[in-house]
């Protein structure tokens, strides 16, 4: 028996059809050993061209002249009467030498050819003894090919498995059918294959695990055809879903062990592979169930047994019976996506100038896809500009009609619940803080947390590390034209509007519908824009509104675009769930708004002169922002809204009264009110059991903070800086706070520019007055802002603020003294303290080693001039320590 390799360039390769053509004497062996070494080789994956209709003795018709073509490789059985066919190899029941010598059978058979053509015409004979002569010089070369000798001492089937083997080996390259899609992914393959421990004598199962249109399928497809060959039986099952369950067990079996005849009543799995080296591939896995069929328990397969899978949901590769290793495959980077999309765009030939920008635009459109780079190059392949630039304007506004099929696969497998928050965030949360959108889609009566995995382990969408919500640009497309879908003709029948023209043409034309339920309003670029109320009539079901300028640099900052509504403003659904107007024109709430669903109010730079009247029940509301709301006066009752968790009054110039029902609500977690610069009294008494963080910052009337009983933490940040705020422990009235709450909460402290002359500390001072205080400790400190006061003294037992990194006492032009500072300091800022004359020198000594100090114009310390530590050479090391102690000493 002989075997050849095609030795054809690879664009001849690109052309193979088969990995084998057997060449054999129809008599002798086509139901013995060559229809066993057929079946064989195509158990192991290997496409074979064996004619079932044509035997090697009859004459070769075109159509075996093509598949000799197509065939990357031949074997030529050599039995005893392969040299009486008229067409001319392993040596089956015959010596090579005989082949090669012409003796035996062979010689026998050449002497009947000989002596049969000599009878013929002179004419025939002359071009018949050519023939014969071609045919003695071919059968010489194959006497000297590589080649297997059968022998009666070894069994066919060791004979065979031998020859397969060989074949495996030599087909151990990617086919050509996929050499084409691997381009830019070697990379992709190298990292794989690292992965798969080959060494290792456990079973292994790898999840190939990405978006639709990665890339899986070709990775998992080179895998099995490069390592097949290693294995005892093998198989590759694509396109499952529509296959039941047994019959996937059938073709699992009929593939590894090579037997159609698989009867699944009388046999398992388990049974049949648990002692077999095995190499399974299942692609595009998409159900628990097909796992727990095939790869259920790592006992049903033999030692070294590999199981690769390929899939968009990530939950499930960690669902089978064998511990998985999972391969997430990404976009193309790095001029990889260039590469593969000039590859099918023009093939590998240079870029025409012409169409090189347009190109560029293409790729990035494409965001490293290789689904989107593949079928984008290949319906561009060959195009003049004017068709480049077509397909540009024409992907603007209508997805590519293939890609979009594919990625609709994982929208369509998502129960509802997922469904509705992946449409969401494509169409307005998209880039946003993913614990704010959850707070939104939580209030809509989503199950956000389990929805959010979800669409994460079906590679929908992604979390940055700083908990941005992202998703590809194409899946965001996908998602568009989902909504779009609905209704293409008539906006006003989608459930998601996010385009300037489509939101324009739908409260113009007052064709919105119960089916809209979110607008997102994006007014940048407009100069004017109006509608009336009525346009919302007809949206019952409208749970999301917002109307911004994107291009705006933060909120303080009045949007340029002139909105004019005519018609009282009303919103008729009940399902409203998240307000968002900026820059808002009118001076109340709508007149029917329905309040008691509403959990998200921001209304920044509005012309609200109130926000509500009396007592309303706002059960849900958690969040409310009026910031730089000038017109602002007051406060509304908030003994009703009972959940309200942040409240934003920052830059409310006009502010001057805060209803007491603000202190009674004990859900509070956040409240701004800085720079109300006319606000004066705080109400005397709060209930803020969780409130994190308080900022009175530029509040320059404001003379008290409110009571807060012992037992009660202050807030874990606290900003005073510019309030008018002579001590933390004075009441409304004047009169010292007996209950002044626990200060050991707070972790960022900041007083600067406040008139504040005296921290609370553990058993003095408030101005010149010493009273007991032994709760007001300030021992989770980290932060400690006092520039610009007048503070003259820092408490004593400042050291044991054991956490505290920073200190700032940069222009407090009282401060006398420093005492001992704790050991955690990694920053003080003590610059133009101009009355700074003496320093702890313990702290000198100790302290600043690892310590960055500043300590510029401290006029009275360079008074000192001797040796300090590097870090405070602006400062003076000899120090009065008896002066020192004075001040601290018996306080």
């Amino acid at each position: 028996m002989a075997s050849s390799s095609s030795s054809a360039s690879s664009s001849a390769s690109a052309s193979w059809k088969y990995d084998v053509f057997l060449s054999f004497r129809g008599e002798d062996t086509r139901y013995t050993f060559t229809d066993h070494l057929c079946k064989a080789l195509r158990a192991k994956g290997i496409e074979t061209f064996m004619d079932d209709e044509i035997g090697g003795g009859e004459l070769i018709n075109p159509a075996l002249l093509t598949a000799i073509e197509k065939s990357r490789h031949a074997i030529i059985v050599l039995s005893e009467n392969y040299a009486f066919s008229k067409e001319l190899c392993q040596f089956y029941g015959v010596n090579p030498s005989d082949v090669g010598n012409q003796r035996g059978s062979f010689g026998k058979a050449l002497a009947d050819h000989e002596t049969k053509l000599k009878a013929d015409h002179e004419k025939r004979m002359r071009y018949a003894m050519e023939r014969v002569k071609e045919w003695r010089a071919a059968l010489t070369q194959v006497g000297k090919m590589r080649g297997f000798t059968s022998s009666p001492i070894k069994s066919e089937t060791r004979f065979i498995d031998e020859i397969v083997t060989d074949i495996s080996k030599d087909s151990n390259c990617v086919s050509s059918t996929y050499e084409k899609n691997l381009v830019g992914m070697d990379s992709y393959i190298t990292e794989l294959e690292s992965l798969l421990c080959m060494e290792s004598t456990k079973v292994r199962m790898v999840g190939i695990w990405g978006m639709g249109g990665i890339g899986k399928t070709t990775l998992a497809r080179v895998i099995y055809e490069r390592l097949s060959h290693q294995f005892e039986g093998c198989c590759l099952l694509e396109g499952l879903k529509s296959t039941s369950m047994d019959k996937l067990k059938a073709e699992l079996l009929s593939r590894e062990l090579g037997n159609k005849d698989i009867n699944m009543e009388f046999t398992s799995i388990e049974a049949k592979l648990r002692s077999k080296k095995v190499l399974i591939v299942i692609d595009d896995v998409n159900h628990q169930s097909i796992l727990e069929t095939l790869v259920g328990e790592h006992t049903w397969f033999g030692p070294q047994s590999l199981i690769v899978i390929t899939t968009r949901d990530k939950h499930l590769i960690t669902m089978g019976g064998v511990h998985p290793i999972i391969y997430e495959v990404k976009v193309l980077k790095d001029g990889k996506d260039i590469e593969l999309f000039n590859n099918y765009a023009f093939k590998n030939n240079p870029v025409p100038g012409d169409v090189r920008e347009f190109s560029k635009h293409i790729i990035s459109y494409a965001q490293g896809l290789p689904l989107a780079l593949k079928v984008l190059g290949c319906s561009l392949r060959g195009r003049n500009k004017e068709y480049w630039i077509d397909m540009l304007n024409r992907l603007k506004k209508i997805p590519n009609g293939e890609i979009q099929q594919v990625l609709e696969i994982s929208f369509d497998g998502l129960e509802d619940n997922e469904k509705q928050i992946f449409l969401d965030i494509a169409c307005f949360f998209r880039g946003s803080d993913q614990t704010f959108v959850r707070t939104i889609l939580e209030s809509c009566g989503f199950f956000v947390v389990s929805g959010i995995e979800i669409l994460i382990d079906k590679s929908l969408i992604t979390i940055s590390n700083n908990g941005i919500l992202e998703m590809h640009d194409l899946l965001q497309e996908m998602g568009w034209h989902v909504v779009r879908k609905a209704s293409f003709k008539e906006p006003g029948k989608r459930s998601r509007l996010w385009e300037l023209n489509d939101i324009s043409h739908v409260l113009k034309c007052e064709t919105g519908g119960e089916e809209v339920e979110g607008i997102f309003l994006n007014l940048s670029g407009l100069e004017e824009m109006s509608f009336t109320g009525k346009a919302f009539s007809q949206m019952t079901n409208l749970r999301l509104f917002k109307i911004y300028q994107s291009n705006l640099r933060n909120t303080k900052e009045k949007m340029q675009c002139k909105l004019h509504i005519f018609d009282d403003l009303k919103f008729h659904s009940n399902e409203l769930r998240y307000l968002h107007w900026d820059n808002y024109p009118c001076e109340s709430l709508p007149s029917d708004l329905r309040y008691k669903n509403l959990a998200h109010l921001c209304m920044p730079n509005s012309h609200l002169t109130q926000l509500w009247e009396g007592q309303k029940v706002f059960g849900k509301l958690e969040f409310v922002d009026v910031s730089y709301s000038q017109y602002l006066t007051r406060t509304p009752d908030f003994s009703r809204a009972t959940n309200l968790k942040v409240l934003v009054l920052k830059g409310c110039t006009n502010l001057v009264e805060i209803h007491p029902s603000l202190g009674y609500l004990s859900k509070l977690i956040l409240l701004n009110l800085e720079n109300c610069i006319n606000l004066e009294y705080f109400p005397s008494t709060c209930e803020w059991v969780f409130l994190e963080e308080f900022n009175l910052r530029g509040c320059s009337k404001l003379k008290n903070l409110p009571e807060a009983p012992q037992d009660k933490p202050y807030p874990s940040k606290l900003d005073l800086d510019g309030t008018a705020l002579t001590d933390f422990l004075t009441s409304e009235h004047g009169n010292v706070q007996q209950n002044s709450g626990n200060f050991d909460s707070i972790v960022e402290f900041n007083s600067y520019d406040s008139t504040i002359e005296q921290l609370p500390s553990s058993n003095i001072v408030l101005r010149s007055s010493y009273f007991p205080s032994p709760h007001c400790t300030l021992t989770s400190l980290i932060h400690l802002y006092l520039s610009g006061t007048t503070i003259i003294h820092l408490p004593w037992n400042l050291e044991r603020l054991s956490r505290l990194k920073r200190l700032e006492v940069t222009n407090c032009t009282s401060l006398q003294a420093l005492p001992v500072l704790p050991s955690s300091l990694q920053l003080l800022y003590a610059s133009n303290c101009k009355s700074l004359e003496l320093i702890s020198p313990e702290s000198l000594c100790k302290r600043f080693g690892p310590t960055r100090a500043f300590f510029g114009n401290c006029f009275k310390l360079s008074k000192y001039q001797s040796k300090m530590e590097y870090a405070v050479q602006n400062a003076a090391s000899h120090i009065n320590l008896a002066k020192w102690k004075s001040i601290y000493d018996g306080g």
